[in-house]
């Protein structure tokens, strides 16, 4: 059904046509467990609506989101920081091809793995995390990651990289966010920017099992609109291309079965958790992105 209203625009190209995408999934008050890294309640989400303009889906009814971020604990996402640590290794090797020193910022930082990554590749590193717990973590270890949202008060610029990894799906004002970001970047810095892909071929076998379909997630790209957003925020694009993740064959068969009943579930052998494979579904984006000089 085709809705047009004023109280929705969309957060991409600001029109205020939208299709109803998919109904609330929310029946009681949320907690910061809802919206932990490693939470796999797949396919619930609060209201999604897509713009009729430019395909961008949106969360209608979950506008204040950060303050589950700031109580957020995840154990797990903490157990998994070897494997986890291997895909940020990669990615830092990546965009090293296009910027290999200088400093770095990592919004949504966690725990500041990938800072810690960047460090190790003689980056001048720092992060910023709204969650306590984590970038309390993140302090343990010595790495310079803030605990709060950017921008940051103790954060200052210019930035020759700053990251921007699985983040902006969390965020009510991406356009805004990119705005930000391209102010604190130096003139020749660049973004690197990670998102999932609801026009993947996994989202649309998966349909609403998608992993990406979660309460955590309140804003699904495909290339073209994160395009538009892009170089609306004063991006041009490099590169654009899927990254790898990391994980256990554990884990994974632990998420393989949450697709079906609980009675035919079992446990896996310990060994499988020393197991670590890189798995690349192609349904996430992974950009560079330089922005534009003004003549």
């Amino acid at each position: 059904m085709r809705k047009k209203t004023n109280t929705i625009t969309c957060w991409v190209c600001g029109g205020n046509e939208f299709t109803l995408k998919k109904t609330s999934d929310i029946s009681t008050d949320l907690t910061s467990e809802n919206f932990a890294i490693t939470n796999f309640d797949y396919g619930k989400t609060g209201e999604l609506q897509q713009c009729i303009s430019c395909g961008f889906i949106q969360c209608t009814d979950l506008d204040a989101v950060v303050n589950f971020y700031e109580d957020l604990r995840d154990e797990e996402y903490e157990n998994t920081r070897n494997e986890r640590k291997l895909q940020e290794q990669k990615l830092v090797k990546f965009f090293s091809k296009y910027k290999n020193k200088g400093r770095l910022l990592d919004i949504g930082a966690g725990s500041g793995i990938m800072v810690e990554a960047a460090l190790e590749n003689g980056f001048v590193a720092e992060g910023v995390e709204p969650s306590k717990w984590l970038q309390q973590n993140a302090q343990k270890r010595n790495l310079p990651v803030y605990q709060g949202v950017f921008p940051h008060p103790k954060i200052r610029g210019p930035f020759d990289v700053i990251a921007l990894v699985d983040v902006i799906e969390h965020v009510t004002h991406p356009s805004s966010l990119l705005t930000d970001i391209s102010e604190a970047l130096a003139n020749e810095g660049i973004l690197v920017l990670v998102t999932p892909d609801v026009n993947s071929i996994a989202a649309k076998v998966f349909r609403y099992k998608w992993w990406h379909y979660r309460f955590a997630h309140i804003g699904y790209f495909n290339k073209k609109n994160l395009t538009v957003l892009l170089e609306k925020a004063g991006f041009s694009i490099v590169k654009m291309t899927r990254p790898s993740w990391y994980f256990t064959l554990k884990y994974l068969g632990v998420r393989f079965l949450s697709f079906f009943p609980k009675f035919i579930r079992f446990s896996f052998p310990g060994i499988l958790d020393k197991i670590v494979v890189p798995v690349n579904l192609r349904d996430s984006i992974l950009v560079v992105c330089k922005k534009k000089i003004q003549k």
